[in-house]
């Protein structure tokens, strides 16, 4: 999903959220932080870690170009590529290798 300030606000005043926005919520307004503290995405590192109803960690080493997003969902792990311009889930990803 690509990263947009207008997609974080609506789904911040949305009254109830299913499970799936409540992951993109969280996804992007870390991203959103990256943005409002202008950080160098390439050059930052991240370790950290959310607690709560979708535990989540997200980590990058510095000179990445992405990221990796670990969320623990009705105790399912489900992972997530990440960088300042959005994220896509990593299964997602996969199945692109499968195709060629």
């Amino acid at each position: 999903m690509k990263y947009s300030e207008n997609a974080v606000k609506k789904l911040l005043q949305a009254e109830e959220l299913s499970l799936e926005d409540q992951i993109k919520v969280n996804i992007l307004n870390f991203i959103r932080t990256i943005h409002l503290n202008r950080q160098d995405f390439i050059q930052s590192s991240y370790d950290s870690k959310f607690f709560g109803e979708l535990p989540m960690t997200f980590q990058k080493k510095e000179g990445q170009v992405m990221g990796l997003i670990t969320a623990k969902v009705n105790g399912e792990v489900r992972k997530f590529v990440f960088n300042d311009q959005g994220y896509d889930a990593l299964e997602d990803i996969l199945t692109l290798f499968d195709e060629i």
